[in-house]
């Protein structure tokens, strides 16, 4: 009797998966194409693994003839069928990875999973690291993934819920208890894999921006919004297992897009096609939140004769629900946080169409607040109830806007529209043409004077209109939307220090920023130089300290809470110089403004555009 390696038997059992899922596939592709397409697909795919496992050169050479004997209809069938494997191979790569942690978890040994978050904690634990030095690292711990999908790579949200659909049910077959279930679930997965051939990949018409704002959508829909909150609590829970204390976790984690918010080069991006971008986002995530609340209503049905209910809810129930319509209100007057949660849903369901809805994200979180301290009250102390704190934790991240939208914008586009505002009022009347330190003392002369420079009834060319209505919306988001949905603006191209200012100036006339006669200061966006060619990146540290030595942009930084943000940009400098020139800059680039900025008291958050 042969002994299974306990090493490699994951590894096996991925394989068996692997070889599942090729299987059925094979079955497709014969009923498809027939026996020819389907032999002439296998002996490719023997042939790549034979070059591949023994270098030989003979067979990389007879598997070059093989492919460029193929008729273009038969190549293209054969492409087709190796993306769809690849494509297959990810869902079990996927199903495998979540069953190793499955496994990691479910035994009873003290061993965590590598390199996992909760191999983190243990890490410091064993470390001797002290709570308090934990609570501090907490504080300043930060992480944005920024969501920039290309029209030409993104996924058709038909295929991607085909790619669901077969790893739930590659999920489900671990599970099957019986034959008959085994059966059914694979006679299931090999109908969606035929649906997955006979779907078209690619979209017949080039998507719109708001096609690919939908897309990315997806995403926040059937991962993110559960996916984040509980990364938050498991780090929580590993803390308060490790250290026998609960810490405050921060939202330390966000997720951003671009889509939609990106007009570099994308005249299709307007600030039109930025507001309905926020609009939808807001959409999704007011009917996600609607339906956290409904679950949590069906939870807590906690009776007022049996616990006793905080002043302060029972006070705004009673208040709440005489301006509620008769058909909104909760019929059992005993369940104290079924009338609450109806209420708050009243209010969600009425946000942007009436006064009587949330006017905020943080009066929802504040509601939330209440219940929960309501429920410590007669709730046992430190069993938190996992749902409400999964729910408020989901408002603390996504707010009313679901995702902070970054704005960018080449710096020739800024530079164009304030040529033609400064002429207009008879400040500059060759902009374009000053040399570097006119520009900027044009621009701080702008800077300083609480004057608008542009009117409501001036007109201008559409390129100008177009960047001033994209300020212009901005502000206007802020008020609705709240100012996370828009917290960086994004300059292509940054060159030197007008470049900067200019986008400030612009950032002025629509009330973004602004200094008061007081000299008190408003500033309410962050202002992202892109450094991409390697002339850039050598001077970016040089520019950024000239813009550190002025007054007037170190009380902006300051109210931004001395925080700087700068994206570096991989592709334009690698073109531009060579991958490792470009990555040496990089390098250098990072080192010399991060100790620029210790030199001057500015946080620094860079933004790898990878």
């Amino acid at each position: 009797m042969h002994q299974i390696d306990e090493k490699k038997a994951p590894q096996m059992a991925l394989q068996a998966d692997m070889d599942f899922l090729a299987g059925l596939l094979d079955k497709v592709i014969l009923f498809e194409g027939g026996e020819a397409l389907l032999k002439t697909i296998q002996n490719i795919r023997s042939l790549a693994q034979k070059a591949r496992e023994t270098g030989d050169e003979a067979f990389y050479l007879q598997l070059k003839k093989e492919i460029t004997d193929l008729n273009p209809p038969e190549r293209q069938e054969v492409i087709r069928a190796f993306s769809t494997y690849l494509q297959l191979f990810n869902i079990t790569e996927q199903n495998f990875r979540i069953k190793r942690r499955r496994e990691y978890q479910s035994e009873d040994t003290d061993q965590v999973q590598p390199r996992s978050l909760e191999d983190g904690i243990e890490t410091l634990r064993k470390e001797k690291v002290p709570a308090e030095m934990v609570a501090e690292l907490l504080n300043s711990l930060s992480l944005e993934l920024i969501i920039t999908a290309h029209p030409t790579e993104a996924t058709r949200r038909t295929i991607l819920q085909i790619h669901k659909r077969i790893a739930d049910l590659l999920k489900a077959l671990e599970y099957a208890n019986t034959r008959y279930e085994k059966k059914v679930i694979e006679e299931t997965i090999l109908n969606e894999i035929t649906i997955l051939w006979q779907s078209s990949e690619i979209r017949e018409k080039k998507p719109s921006v708001l096609d690919e704002v939908q897309n990315g959508l997806y995403y926040f829909d059937n991962v993110l919004f559960d996916v984040l909150p509980r990364i938050h609590e498991d780090l929580e829970d590993y803390l308060y297992e490790s250290y026998g204390q609960r810490f405050k976790v921060p939202s330390y984690l966000h997720f951003g897009s671009w889509i939609g918010g990106d007009r570099d080069g994308n005249p299709n991006v307007t600030a039109d096609i930025t507001w309905k971008t926020l609009e939808m986002q807001r959409e999704l995530v007011l009917e996600k939140y609607k339906k956290s609340l409904t679950t949590l209503r069906e939870l807590l049905s906690h009776s007022a004769k049996k616990i006793s209910a905080s002043h302060a809810l029972l006070a705004s129930v009673e208040s709440e629900e005489n301006t509620m319509p008769a058909a909104k209100l909760w019929p059992t007057k005993d369940e104290i946080y079924r009338r609450k949660l109806a209420i708050m849903i009243h209010k969600l369901e009425c946000v942007g169409k009436s006064n009587g809805g949330y006017q905020s994200a943080e009066e929802l979180l504040a509601d939330l607040y209440m219940i929960r301290d309501s429920v410590n009250q007669h709730h046992p102390a430190g069993h938190p109830i996992k749902l409400l704190r999964k729910v408020i934790r989901q408002v603390e991240l996504f707010g009313f806007h679901l995702a902070s939208l970054d704005i960018r914008n080449h710096s020739g586009e800024h530079e164009s529209a304030l040529a033609e505002v400064l002429y207009n009022v008879n400040i500059a009347k060759d902009y374009k043409n000053l040399p570097e330190n006119e520009k900027v003392a044009v621009l701080l002369k702008a800077l300083n004077d609480p004057r608008p420079m542009i009117s409501i009834y001036d007109t201008f060319t559409p390129e100008t209109q177009e960047v001033i209505n994209t300020f212009r919306m901005i502000k206007r988001a802020h008020q609705t939307f709240g100012e996370r949905s828009i917290q960086v603006y994004l300059i292509s191209m940054a060159h030197s220090v007008s470049d900067v200012l200019e986008v400030l100036v612009l950032a002025k006339e629509a009330g973004l920023y602004r200094v008061y006669p007081n000299g008190e200061i408003l500033s309410e966006i962050h202002i992202a130089p892109l450094l991409e060619t390697i002339e850039d990146l050598r001077n970016g540290a040089k520019m950024l300290e000239t813009l550190f030595q002025m007054p007037i942009y170190r009380n902006h930084l300051k109210v931004r809470g001395n925080l700087q943000e700068v994206m570096l940009g991989y592709s334009d400098g690698s073109k531009d110089g060579g991958t490792m020139t470009a990555n040496w800059q990089l390098y250098k680039a990072q080192k010399e403004i991060h100790e620029m900025g210790a030199k001057y008291g500015i946080k620094l958050k860079f933004f790898h555009g990878r």
